[in-house]
Formats: structure tokens, C-alpha cells, sequence
């Protein structure tokens, strides 16, 4: 089934939160950051599966910064403690 175009989704000028897919299993997210935008340090209830779509973000997971771009794939476990700061305008999908 087709359910739009990502493309079409990213968008800046204020954070948004978009739920692109949801069903019993999982649900996928689009986050979308203006440049300089921070989320504070915060945790999951659920594992996350991260793929950048545009720009570039310091994503602090338990401490230990990490730089993330485009393309780049990233996971993490309920619980942990991670926050991001966008170093440009950055868009992600969150699949939880």
C-alpha cells in the first residue's frame, strides 16, 4: 500500500513529530528539526531504529556523543537515557 512521499513530509521552520506508519507492531515517526533545535535528555519506552533522511545532528546516547548525517543508521535500547542537538536543518524516521 502506498502511503505518500517521505520527500514531501520534510519540512523546517519548527520541530514536528509525524506519524508516517502505525499498526500493532511498530510505529514509524518523522521527526523534523530546524537548525540549532535541541531535545532535552529523555527516555523511550521502546527500542528505536533511527535512518536519517537530511542534515546532520549530535545525538548523545547514555553521555557518549555521537555525529550523525545523512543516510546514517542508528539503534538504541528502552531506557536509555539521549538526547540531540540539529547542527543543520535534520530530518529523521523513528522506528519504534
Amino acid at each position: 500500500m502506498h502511503l505518500g512521499n517521505l520527500a514531501d513530509q520534510i519540512r523546517f521552520g519548527k520541530t514536528t513529530k509525524t506519524s508516517v506508519y502505525k499498526d500493532e507492531r511498530m510505529n514509524v515517526m518523522l521527526l523534523n528539526l530546524p537548525e540549532g533545535e535541541v531535545l532535552k535528555p529523555h527516555v523511550s519506552k521502546t527500542d528505536a531504529f533511527l535512518v536519517v533522511q537530511k542534515g546532520e545532528c549530535e545525538f548523545t546516547l547514555e553521555g557518549q556523543s555521537h555525529h550523525l548525517k545523512r543516510g546514517d543508521l542508528f539503534s538504541f535500547k528502552a531506557n536509555q537515557v539521549h538526547a540531540l542537538k540539529a547542527l543543520t536543518d535534520f530530518s529523521m524516521l523513528i522506528i519504534k
